[in-house]
């Protein structure tokens, strides 16, 4: 008989290699003092430490304690300043040990800190320091950062300070003032990703992104995010000036510059794509996103005319290989062409190798009704995070969405919707009844969240027979088999892990992950989420009376329906959990 090998049969490399994966904090509470050979194991290999927002204090002084013997091994932080019981989490550590030996480090700072200054002074003193990244939030309304901090940290990432860091992120609301005097020249910076707010694009060009091209001489990627700012919103102050005149003899180049993720959030003039790009004559990749909720914006027919675009890549960046762009304006009914809009873009099919695109016309059930959306999305664009904090959810109304794309048939056009994985739809009631004309692919395919908005609701004061009879309308009368259908058409409903039903008016806000909300309960409607839906793991039927009805649901009842359906694994049965709470029946399932 072959003898199995044990954990600590394993070679010295193979566990460090292992440990090399794991948090510090799951090292040390998983093989201190297992034995001595571990132990001395864990006294040479590099620690890294990630603490998220939901850690609790206790988690931090036992990673502490431990910490004593091994700061030294410390190479990567990635901490939440605010945890679930406890503030100014970074300082806390820092406070207690230097990390000498520190390389990557990641802040995400949410709240207003008064002792982040001692930790961006040990940063200045790090000599190893490679990677410096800092995070608030999305959104500049829950900016409480204390004014100084960005500063300070601004300033170590762009005026050489320390000389080891080569990558910074400084994603906060802070406009970088002192960039415009600056003379200090940064020859080691090679990854820069900002965050601004301005009302144009014209003003951050003018005033920030061409005096950081003027100092940043060895950059090979830069990624820039700007939004429009919220005057009226907490400790948001952007000084900047109304009007800059650019003289183009005396632009800065960067040769070495070759990627330029560019997402604009604002106003914006395509013909100041000429200035930035005159600065990075070697560039082989671009990514532009820009997204606006300002109907009928100026110069969009030149923003939707193909031919413009090449001109400007042809003029100023020669060596591109990669162009890809997603675009996502409000305009009037029937204003454009979408054939025309397609074939001005055409040239770039035979210019750029796999180049594809889409240009989709859609009404968002959220915006007035003589406005439709216009959406033009190549086939490789990558979105990152940042963009993802913008607009994850992609809402429609049925029977509104009409896609083209330069593919010679619809075959392959739901590749262009494969990063949505977030859908809310609407489906007004003089619809249902009606047949999507849509083509035999289904457009959306890797949908997993689908938020679906009733257009009716009875009120809050109605019985709960009446609440059951407004969801029996749309989905057990002859009507409802052609809502399915309707939907199914648009969505492939079988990749569904949530799944949410919500009032129009949004009486209810409801942020549970990953469930399904039921406006009422009812022995067949539950039954037919059970098991219609393989991926389901998570279902709450909440009530809209406290007065609760005898539930004649089971453990044995859901375990036996996912078993007809599913084929539920009998050692998995006992997971299946079935509680019954003042107001709501929550079913968890394996």
């Amino acid at each position: 008989m072959k003898k199995s090998t044990s954990f600590e049969d394993l070679s010295n490399e193979v566990l460090c290699e292992i440990f090399d994966y794991l948090n510090a904090f799951d090292l040390f509470l998983a093989f201190t003092s297992l034995n001595e050979r571990i132990s001395t194991i864990l006294k040479y290999i590099y620690l890294h430490i990630m603490v998220d927002s939901m850690y609790y204090r206790y988690q931090i002084e036992f990673l502490s304690h431990h910490l004593t013997f091994h700061s030294h091994q410390v190479i990567s932080l990635d901490i939440s300043d605010k945890i679930c019981d406890q503030i100014d989490t970074i300082a806390y550590l820092f406070d207690q040990y230097n990390f000498p030996n520190l390389r990557f480090c990641t802040f995400r700072c949410h709240d207003e800190s008064s002792k982040l200054k001692n930790v961006i002074k040990r940063l200045k003193k790090q000599t190893h320091l490679v990677s410096l990244h800092v995070f608030q939030s999305c959104d500049a309304k829950y900016d409480y950062l204390n004014r100084n901090h960005p500063h300070l940290f601004s300033e170590i990432v762009l005026f050489n300070i320390p000389l080891s860091v080569r990558c910074a992120t400084l994603r906060f609301h802070y406009g970088c003032s002192q960039l415009i005097t600056t003379t200090i020249i940064n020859t080691n910076l090679t990854y820069l990703d900002l965050l601004f707010y301005g009302k144009t694009f014209d003003q951050i060009l003018c005033y920030f992104l061409i005096p950081i091209l003027r100092i940043q001489k060895s950059l090979r990627q830069m990624n820039v995010i700007i939004k429009h700012p919220n005057m009226s919103q907490h400790n948001t102050n952007f000084n900047i000036p109304n009007h800059l005149s650019i003289n183009k003899n005396d632009l800065p180049t960067v040769a070495s510059l070759k990627k330029f993720d560019l997402q604009i959030l604002t106003k914006f003039d395509i013909h100041s794509l000429d200035v930035i790009l005159h600065c990075m004559p070697n560039l082989h990749e671009i990514i532009f996103t820009f997204i606006t909720k300002i109907p009928n914006i100026p110069f969009i027919d030149i923003l939707f005319n193909g031919n413009i675009w090449q001109q400007i890549l042809i003029n100023h960046v020669p060596y591109l290989n990669k162009f890809n762009i997603h675009i996502s304006v409000l305009t009037d009914k029937g204003l454009f062409d979408l054939q025309s809009i397609l074939d001005s873009f055409r040239c770039f099919v035979t210019q750029y190798d796999g180049w594809h695109m889409a240009v989709t016309r859609l009404q968002p059930f959220e915006e007035p009704i003589n406005y439709e959306e216009i959406v033009l999305h190549t086939l490789n664009y990558q979105h990152l995070v940042p963009r993802h904090e913008y607009y994850e959810i992609t809402n429609i109304c049925c029977s509104t969405i009409e896609m083209i794309s330069t593919y010679s048939s619809d075959t392959n056009n739901h590749r262009f919707q494969s990063y949505i994985n977030s859908i809310e739809f609407f489906m007004p009631r003089c619809m249902e009844g009606q047949p999507v004309q849509s083509s035999s692919n289904i457009p959306f395919q890797n949908v997993n969240s689908l938020l679906i908005y009733f257009f009716e609701k009875p009120s809050i004061n109605s019985s709960v027979k009446n609440v059951f009879t407004l969801i029996y309308r749309y989905f057990y009368r002859i009507e409802s088999r052609e809502y399915i259908d309707n939907l199914s058409s648009l969505i492939n409903l079988s990749s569904i892990v949530t799944l949410e039903f919500r009032d129009r008016n949004h009486l209810r806000q409801l942020h549970i992950v990953p469930y399904i909300l039921l406006l009422d309960y009812d022995m067949p409607f539950i039954e037919a989420f059970l098991t219609g839906f393989k991926k389901l793991r998570l279902m709450i039927v909440e009530f809209l009376i406290n007065d609760l009805p005898d539930v004649p649901i089971s453990r044995d009842y859901v375990t036996e329906k996912r078993r007809q359906s599913f084929g539920l694994n009998r050692n998995d049965e006992y997971k299946v959990n079935v509680l019954l709470g003042d107001d709501d029946l929550r079913i968890s399932i394996p």
